[in-house]
């Protein structure tokens, strides 16, 4: 998948042409468009223009109107393929633009903690669906997430000594096991829990949750020691089908993308907390992701940890277009979860619909964090907009002119004042502060 993702994906977008010639396809200013009148009509049922491959590395293409399609589901006879067939689809991609396959046909050596996470993990997804997860089935299921979509959950054994055995049993050393951290923390036992991945799907760290209503919060989730999340794509991203990767939501806890997926909502992963970096932003956008929308907490915490968010997706080299869902607008829910129990999953989407541009929302608030003094809001909004790189250009403009109808003045005069103070002189650094002093005065 890594593979396929990084080395053929980039080359098919670059010569679809050549790889689909039976398409027609035409470059247009987002990618491609198909102009095989016939063949789109024949196979498709739909005119040429309706048929595209648009974003920076699409892995697909979109017939407007309907599903997208994946480059390995096309070949494929329409059919998503799996295992050994996924491995021949991507060969064959490959050979389709020159791409050499040796990479995956070399043996890889093993990875002994994942393998051991892996074993791990399974031990404790047979414990959850076995007699001894009774009670943590029943609080998963009072959290909205039924027996069957319990699969990729798992009950920490309570005897820590018949799990070492196990292990032991299924080739791990004890000094292997010993150095993961699976028994440092007597916490564990009896916990939900669930396993992060990278992207290629390789066990990186675990996750387990109290399976109690009234769980302290400083308590509530605890990680393995030992395992950093740094460098891992969101909780979920790994198994997410290529098709929703184009547009995905972040939201703050990794069982909450449980209940989301049990309840049909599609592209919800996780950040296993408050910290968006940019190299985050910029792992998803070379990873495909088009769109990320923010769903975070309606609490102070996650309030901040979205504006956060918004400056480390702008700093980012590259970044999917960003929009944000306003805390605000849960209303007396915390989160999104609290939402989809409360009021069910119409609503939250409508609200997911609604989300906002991350700029225009984050600009808006350093205006209303001036207070009444309309010049002194408009310099908060500017000193930062003009720290923004020319790839936010668009994003930038509309912020000038929802701040400008914010603070009363008119776009024309707001705009004026912008770029006297900031395109006159050569353009600030975007990862420096910008340079103090009045900005729409």
């Amino acid at each position: 998948m890594a593979f396929y993702r990084g080395e053929v994906v980039p080359r098919l977008v670059q010569r679809l042409d050549a790889a689909f010639p039976e398409f027609g396809w035409r470059r247009d200013a987002r990618g491609w468009v198909a102009t095989d009148r016939e063949f789109t009509h024949a196979r498709f049922g739909v005119r040429p223009d309706r048929v595209v491959a648009h974003g920076e590395a699409p892995a697909g293409f979109l017939i407007h109107g309907a599903d997208a399609v994946p480059w390995t589901a096309y070949v494929n006879d329409g059919q998503m393929p799996r295992g050994e067939r996924f491995a021949q689809v991507v060969r064959e991609l490959a050979a389709r633009v020159d791409v050499d396959t040796s990479p995956i046909d070399r043996a890889v050596p093993p990875d002994r903690r994942a393998e051991l996470l892996h074993d791990f993990f399974a031990l404790c997804r047979r414990e959850l669906a076995g007699a001894r997860g009774t009670d943590a089935r029943r609080y998963l299921e009072a959290r909205g997430i039924p027996e069957d979509a319990q699969e990729q959950l798992g009950r920490v054994p309570a005897d820590g000594g018949r799990a070492r055995r196990e292990l032991e049993s299924a080739g791990h050393a004890v000094e292997e096991i010993a150095a993961a951290g699976l028994f440092a923390d007597r916490r564990w036992p009896g916990r939900i829990v669930g396993a992060w991945s990278d992207e290629r799907s390789r066990i990186r760290t675990l996750w387990a949750r109290q399976p109690a209503v009234d769980a302290p919060a400083a308590s509530k989730y605890l990680y393995l020691r030992g395992a950093t999340r740094t460098g891992l794509p969101p909780y979920g991203f790994d198994v997410m089908p290529s098709v929703e990767r184009r547009r995905i939501v972040l939201v703050e806890g990794v069982l909450d993308v449980h209940h989301v997926q049990a309840r049909g909502l599609t592209g919800i992963c996780a950040l296993g907390g408050t910290a968006a970096t940019s190299g985050l932003f910029e792992r998803l956008a070379r990873a495909g992701v088009e769109t990320v929308t923010l769903a975070l907490d309606n609490d102070p915490a996650g309030i901040a940890a979205a504006h956060r968010a918004v400056r480390a997706a702008t700093r980012a080299d590259r970044s999917p277009e960003l929009l944000v869902l306003d805390p605000s607008w849960l209303g007396e829910s915390k989160d999104p979860d609290a939402v989809l129990r409360a009021r069910g999953a119409e609503v939250l989407q409508q609200l997911l619909d609604r989300a906002t541009c991350g700029v225009t929302w984050h600009a808006l608030h350093l205006c209303r964090e001036a207070g009444p003094d309309r010049r002194r809001a408009l310099e908060r909004a500017g000193q930062w907009l003009g720290t923004l790189p020319p790839r936010l250009a668009l994003q930038q403009e509309d912020a000038l002119a929802a701040a400008a109808a914010l603070t009363g003045y008119s776009r024309e005069a707001v705009e004026r004042a912008f770029r006297a103070r900031f395109w006159a002189a050569e353009r600030p650094d975007h990862d420096r502060p910008a340079r103090q002093g009045p900005v729409m005065a």
